[in-house]
């Protein structure tokens, strides 16, 4: 569970969600210092929770992940998100090196929540990356579940080139 950012969802007649990354950027200066490089960019590039930015993790949809071994007797991870076609120009690939955890939380399928055609973990609604002795843990929260991958770095990378085979929603 997300210790800064907050999520929380709201009742009513059309279900909503309170989103607010404000709590972990007030505390970031203090964070990146102790966040390994590829982790330290991600979560400090000014566009990274404006919900504004074409460049904004919020409403990019999860694709796929897989896991490999990248040698040496390490793990590798790569999420991939496919962008909103009313925002964003191009997808996100995550890869994570030296991975020592991954979970997936998904909630129940048909949960009330979710419109008949919105795919099983859904659309992201914000993340919080944290320093971790082995590196970082990123958590990601999305319309219809989570992921926490626990590794040593993380490299983000936007475009065409790493989101080429993402469908277009």
């Amino acid at each position: 569970m997300m210790k800064l950012v907050k999520v929380s969802s709201t009742d009513g007649p059309w279900p909503s969600q309170l989103l607010d990354p404000q709590p972990y950027l007030d505390k970031l200066p203090e964070l990146e210092a102790h966040l390994p490089e590829g982790a330290r960019t991600f979560a400090t590039d000014a566009d990274h929770d404006d919900f504004a930015s074409a460049r904004c993790v919020k409403d990019l949809r999860f694709v796929g992940m897989s896991i490999g071994e990248a040698g040496h007797g390490r793990l590798a991870v790569e999420i991939r998100f496919a962008p909103n076609r009313f925002k964003h120009a191009a997808g996100l690939v995550l890869t994570y090196d030296d991975v020592v955890g991954i979970e997936v939380g998904a909630g129940p399928r048909g949960e009330k929540r979710m419109w008949p055609d919105t795919p099983r973990l859904g659309d992201v609604q914000l993340d919080e990356i944290m320093p971790h002795e082995r590196g970082c843990t990123h958590e990601i929260k999305l319309t219809g579940g989570s992921i926490v991958v626990t590794a040593g770095d993380l490299h983000a990378e936007w475009g065409t080139a790493g989101a080429a085979n993402l469908p277009e929603r």
